[in-house]
């Protein structure tokens, strides 16, 4: 077993020993959990290949087709995401790393709770369009209410980017099913947009480094879900900072006029031109699912709701075009334009900055780990080091672990 494994496991059996003091682990029954995974969270298996492309070592070492193709109903795709990405193998049986498996830990040690019985991963091809993984939820709602009961409450927990599917369901699916919802657990919502999204655009995603195997700048430029994830009212300045006018980044001559994401320079491949002649379109349900989403909802806002969130770094707030290229990233930055990285960074996990996602906040802000108004709605900012390493930090675990223990007693007096 792995290291990192071990300890996992081991500060699972820490959290359930807290909660024996404080007499939440009374044998009653449990509140099933939906889990939503993020971005890249689900492992994607091509059915041509017959291998996962995406979910350990071979998606880093070995060469695979990220490109996505998008389909109808009446389609078969090609690539499937029907299983959760609990661990990143790296090494076979030497070298991994945990992705939800820690808090799977947690809930299953601690609470639990257990895989395919009362916890369930929403796998989805999060290369697409947050709407059908709305779609997706909705009919595991619907499943589930079959199996246990028309009076069962569940739990949804989300990551990141499904944060904004769970949102767009709240607004429209039924009042009953929006009762049926005891509590939403939101780690690190995008609520509005990360430019994040926009520097994989330009730089791609490579797991291991940029001398193995991902996701080039197309292929993630072809992804409806990304564009999905760009800053609702992106702004961009010039190397003294400036802001430069009439810029709109839900506009397609925009990114044609400066050179953004699939326009960067460069030979036009045959996926460049695919991602180039679509680009009108992305951006337009992007723009039409974020404003559908935006603002306040009184429809969200009668289910219970704890989000997880981070001030431990500094996060992109305006984007810089200097030196014939954009800056999106905090570090390069702060490097090399000092006199106006007050201006664009501000306090944040490393992909949101922490004021954004405060302007209509769900409950009380808390920081102290300890004292959290267990049951309720409330908002944990913790010092989790990084945006994904929000799931995985201890003390966002032993939250997550006593408010389900709570409203579990609560809902069994």
């Amino acid at each position: 077993m792995p290291l990192n494994r071990g300890y996992s496991y081991l500060r699972a059996r820490m959290i359930m020993a807290q909660l024996s003091q404080h007499k939440l682990t009374a044998k009653v029954p449990n509140i099933p959990i939906i889990y939503l995974p993020g971005i890249l969270g689900s492992k994607l298996f091509d059915r041509t290949q017959q291998r996962f492309i995406w979910g350990d070592y071979r998606g880093v070492f070995t060469h695979s087709d990220y490109e996505y193709s998008e389909t109808t109903e009446n389609d078969i795709p090609n690539v499937l995401a029907t299983e959760q990405l609990h661990q990143f193998t790296i090494i076979p049986k030497l070298l991994t790393t945990l992705v939800t498996q820690e808090l799977k830990d947690v809930l299953e040690v601690g609470l639990g709770y257990r895989e395919g019985q009362d916890l369930f991963f929403l796998a989805h091809d999060w290369r697409a369009d947050h709407r059908q993984l709305v779609v997706q939820l909705d009919q595991e709602i619907a499943r589930l209410t079959a199996l246990f009961g028309q009076q069962q409450p569940f739990i949804i927990i989300a990551q990141s980017a499904s944060n904004l599917a769970v949102r767009y369901w709240l607004r429209h699916t039924s009042d009953e099913n929006r009762q049926r919802i005891a509590k939403w657990y939101a780690f690190g919502p995008p609520w509005e947009g990360t430019y994040h999204a926009w520097s994989m655009m330009e730089t791609g995603y490579y797991a291991g480094s940029r001398h193995f195997n991902g996701f080039s700048p197309d292929d993630i430029a072809g992804y409806p879900s990304a564009y999905q994830l760009l800053p609702c009212d992106a702004k961009a300045l010039d190397s003294h900072g400036g802001e430069i006018e009439n810029f709109d980044l839900y506009n397609a001559d925009c990114w044609q006029q400066w050179r953004i994401g699939p326009y960067k320079m460069g030979n036009v491949t045959a996926q460049n031109q695919r991602v180039r002649d679509n680009l009108p379109r992305y951006l337009a349900n992007a723009k039409t699912f974020r404003e559908a989403i935006a603002g306040e909802c009184l429809k969200e806002q009668v289910v219970p709701q704890t989000w997880y969130l981070s001030d431990n770094n500094l996060a992109v707030t305006q984007a810089i075009f200097a030196r014939d290229r954009w800056y999106l990233q905090a570090k390069p930055i702060a490097k090399h334009f000092p006199h106006i990285a007050p201006k664009v960074l501000a306090k944040g996990d490393d992909h949101l900055p922490l004021a954004g996602l405060l302007k209509q906040r769900c409950g009380p802000l808390v920081r102290d780990k300890y004292l959290q108004p267990w049951g309720e709605s409330f908002v944990f900012i913790s010092q989790a080091s990084t945006h994904r390493a929000l799931i995985n930090h201890t003390p966002n675990l032993r939250s997550l672990a006593f408010d389900i223990a709570t409203i579990r007693k609560q809902r069994n007096r």
